[in-house]
């Protein structure tokens, strides 16, 4: 009966050391959970900036918000945001930043984000080299309507120059893509146009072909 109560003692005791080390010893790390890769912010793009306003005849030609091109002033061309919308583009290269509102659509160039007035490629050194890798960042939303599809058909542009022999260049690399394309001349421009469609859904899906080629343009209304 004594060793009983011996046994039991040491039993105890063991039982009381191994709670108070349990108590001491760290609890068990918990799996960490590798975090989401980082998204990129809404509204942040990047890639290479271009601009026009130069010799190319672009000067006062009216731009698709319809305003006059003025190459004095901070605006750009871009394909898709919408019109009047305010971005900073930063010169990824020399960390320079300019602010522009998007006024017309362009560039026409594949691997090419933005086409920038004279005056903002000035501010931001793109002039010089032509073209520069950038990240554009939308500071507030534009409030431009697009123009409606008056005649109900659509067609897409893969381009609009101030000069015909830039035109004509440009259908005929389309053209040996095995596009039909035909000139809209528009206030002092030539558009290149491909189409027109019955329905906004036809030409997006031209336009995907054409990007699919090699070639940018745009989905837009038929005049």
């Amino acid at each position: 009966m004594r060793l009983a109560r011996r046994e039991l003692a040491l039993l105890l005791l063991a039982a009381a050391l191994t709670g108070a080390c349990a108590a001491r010893r760290p609890g068990r790390p918990v799996s960490a959970v590798p975090p989401p890769p980082e998204a990129e912010a809404p509204g942040v793009e990047e890639g290479l900036a271009s601009w026009y306003g130069g010799s190319d005849g672009f000067e006062g030609k009216p731009t698709a918000s319809g305003e006059r091109y003025d190459s004095s002033l901070l605006t750009a061309a871009h394909r898709e945001l919408p019109l009047g919308t305010v971005v900073d583009v930063t010169n990824i290269g020399n960390g320079e930043t300019v602010r522009v509102r998007v006024n017309d659509r362009g560039p026409f160039v594949k691997g090419r984000i933005i086409d920038l007035s004279r005056e903002a490629a000035r501010r931001i050194g793109v002039i010089g080299p032509g073209v520069a890798s950038v990240r554009l960042s939308v500071v507030s939303p534009g409030t431009i309507p697009e123009p409606p599809a008056v005649t109900g058909r659509w067609s897409v542009q893969a381009g609009s120059f101030a000069e015909r022999g830039r035109a004509d260049r440009h259908a005929e690399r389309i053209r040996g893509a095995g596009f039909d394309v035909y000139f809209e001349a528009f206030q002092g421009l030539t558009r290149v146009k491909i189409g027109p469609f019955q329905s906004r859904t036809d030409a997006e899906e031209k336009l995907k072909t054409l990007e699919d080629a090699g070639f940018e343009g745009i989905v837009v209304p038929e005049r």
